[in-house]
């Protein structure tokens, strides 16, 4: 089930609220009329001058619960506590579950004669834990949806939608690998390197020298780890016959 407060450790995102000299209020998007507090000491790890420079009103940012105090509603967050990684998967999870309700309510507008959909959405997030979670299994696997959903009128209509609108979930695995050129023709050599590790469902971004990020996505998790080996091999290869080194990938 859904649950109404967050606890210690979760990861919450949230729109900053209001910003003073000693720290931030924020709304937590997820938890409907709750607020937290970021101390200016939780925004960063580093000396803060102007904490502006960092938070803002109307800024969206992702945030660890320190402590939770349901009764007092009272939530202490960090910011400075949050990497990147798991902010990119907190934004991800929580925009993958705002779509899924706003499909849901459009599809309770599309059959007005049929029950609220507002019971077999609190159904769905007590039995699956999450809405977007639910709407994947409707499309890949339908039978065990509706196995699992008692409200078989609604099975059937999300079942439809998702067969027809949803993309089966896409496993992805990311790593990081390191290129250096001895050729005195850097640029160009890593360039052509890195076009030889290019495949279907294989994207390379530069993080800053030597590394660089290589994000694979496929059906299946080997089948996409095994995508990600092939392209850094090639890639290390070429480097390496034109008088290069490269290393990984390791994975993040």
């Amino acid at each position: 089930m859904k649950k109404t407060d967050p606890e210690i450790g979760d990861l919450v995102v949230c729109t900053v609220k209001d910003v003073r000299d000693f720290g931030a209020t924020c709304n937590l998007d997820e938890y409907t009329g709750k607020e937290g507090f970021i101390h200016i000491s939780e925004v960063s790890s580093g000396w803060i001058k102007y904490i502006r420079d960092y938070v803002r009103e109307g800024k969206r940012v992702v945030c660890k619960v320190l402590d939770a105090n349901p009764s007092r509603g009272r939530f202490d967050l960090s910011l400075r506590r949050v990497n990147d990684h798991q902010k990119r998967e907190k934004l991800k999870e929580w925009k993958n579950e705002q779509r899924a309700e706003k499909i849901l309510a459009n599809l309770s507008l599309q059959f007005p004669g049929k029950p609220d959909t507002s019971i077999v959405i609190e159904e769905m997030e007590e039995k699956f834990g999450s809405l977007a979670y639910a709407l994947d299994l409707a499309a890949v696997e339908p039978e065990q949806f509706s196995t699992d959903l008692k409200n078989k009128e609604w099975a059937a209509v999300i079942i439809d939608y998702a067969r027809e609108n949803l993309k089966p979930p896409v496993a992805e695995v990311r790593g990081i690998i390191k290129l250096k050129d001895g050729s005195g023709n850097g640029i160009e050599v890593i360039k052509k390197a890195l076009q030889a590790g290019e495949r279907e469902g294989i994207e390379i971004t530069y993080l800053g020298a030597p590394q660089y990020r290589i994000i694979s996505q496929a059906d299946d998790i080997k089948i996409a780890e095994e995508n990600m080996k092939k392209s850094s091999e090639d890639i290390i290869s070429y480097l390496k016959k034109h008088g290069g080194i490269g290393e990984g990938p390791v994975k993040e």
